[in-house]
């Protein structure tokens, strides 16, 4: 409970930030009278839906059938945190009058996915440190975060949502297995999450060098 307690002034400044997020859509609705980019506020859903976990997980973390499942499904939803940043491909589709207000918006909808995303990586950590070594826990945090773009690449180039792991299982296990037993037939596939993966280790690297500075 205590590490439920110690979360939240990040939740109240978090809502603070999603909130100026949706103050943004609603602004460029009542603007353009277009809902086109409400589907920021599903992104968002989804991408809270990993925190949410690590939550329920701090609660339930001596059970370790009932952790490692949870795990297993935070793994699966990860990847829509960081997903709101490939988002920003539909400003092709935005006019000169109201391009860099659809950057804004779709920036701030994709940095507070980020936030909350590494957040809850932050929970995950602190739970498996009562189980892992440090060094075994920082090999699995770079392990995740590539994951984390592969699932990104399956997200938007393959157009598969985390439930479908679920609902169609066999079309996502032939996708990736081709993927993971031609590599260079596919290319694009590892470069994309190469390239996702490792922009993501930076940026959480630095901010927890930051953190670990003050």
């Amino acid at each position: 409970m205590n590490r439920i307690y110690e979360q939240m002034p990040f939740i109240k400044g978090f809502t603070v930030s999603a909130c100026f997020s949706l103050l943004l859509l609603v602004i460029r609705i009542m603007k353009t009278d277009s809902v086109f980019y409400i589907f920021l506020v599903w992104n968002l859903f989804l991408a809270c839906i990993p925190y949410a976990i690590t939550i329920l997980l701090t609660l339930c973390k001596n059970n370790r059938f009932v952790f490692w499942l949870g795990f297993i499904i935070w793994l699966a939803f990860l990847p829509n945190s960081p997903y709101i940043l490939t988002d920003l491909q539909h400003i092709r589709l935005s006019t000169l009058q109201s391009v860099w207000f659809d950057v804004l918006l779709i920036l701030s909808f994709a940095v507070n996915g980020m936030i909350i995303g590494f957040a809850s990586l932050q929970m995950m950590q602190k739970s498996l440190q009562d189980q892992l070594s440090r060094q075994t826990i920082n090999i699995i945090t770079y392990v995740i975060l590539l994951l984390c773009g592969f699932g990104i690449y399956l997200g938007r180039v393959l157009r598969w949502n985390s439930w479908d792991i679920i609902q169609n299982p066999i079309a996502i296990v032939s996708d990736v297995g081709k993927r993971v037993l031609f590599p260079i037939e596919h290319v694009n596939t590892w470069a994309f999450t190469i390239g996702f993966g490792g922009f993501l280790i930076i940026t959480y690297q630095l901010i927890q060098y930051y953190q670990e500075k003050q």
